[in-house]
């Protein structure tokens, strides 16, 4: 290749004649396209388990190798119908053992936040607001995220909560529910 000087390039600019608007518009479009695209969050509307990445991220990385389940010394993951898991709190607590991070593959159970999204829900019939007798969700709860004034139903803080469901295990009337909510 030859090498170019003074002349060549003169003659590159005679040639092709910008404008100062196509000047501006070539730099400020330039600039436009490589703006970052604004993300798109992807709601979660299943209980994954608690150290899952974002839904979208989570959906993507995770392979369906059944790791996580097989090592739940609570038996609390599940096979959901789209092939990953998710969490079944009905007849037992998550203890937040972190076993099922430990033993992906795929990190896709890699988040540092350990939280199901669960949060209890207590029903009209919550012993403490019939009678004002019972502390036994507040006494079990082991991030103290629950707090109970007598003849009342108990209040969740969301944010130190972690939706282990222990409040729901030891609820002996049944009183307490887990809702999949997505504290932001």
């Amino acid at each position: 290749m030859a090498d170019r000087d003074e002349r060549y390039y003169r003659s590159c600019l005679d040639h092709y004649h910008v404008s100062r608007r196509g000047l501006f518009r070539g730099l400020f479009g330039g600039l436009k396209n490589s703006q970052p695209q604004q993300q798109i969050a992807v709601l979660r509307d299943i209980a994954r388990p608690p150290t899952a990445l974002d839904e979208a991220l989570f959906t993507a990385l995770c392979n369906g190798c059944k790791a996580c389940e097989q090592q739940c010394s609570q038996q609390v993951i599940e096979w959901g119908d789209d092939n990953k898991p998710q969490l079944n709190l009905d007849y037992n607590h998550c203890t937040q053992c972190a076993e099922c991070q430990r033993v992906c593959p795929t990190s896709a159970l890699s988040s540092p936040i350990a939280d199901t999204e669960y949060r209890p829900i207590f029903s009209a019939g919550c012993l403490n607001r019939v009678s004002g007798h019972c502390q036994t969700c507040v006494e079990q709860c082991p991030q103290q995220a629950l707090t109970i004034n007598n003849n009342q139903q108990p209040q969740v803080d969301s944010n130190r909560c972690d939706g282990c469901g222990l409040c729901r295990s030891n609820c002996y009337i049944g009183a307490v529910t887990l809702a999949l909510i997505i504290v932001t």
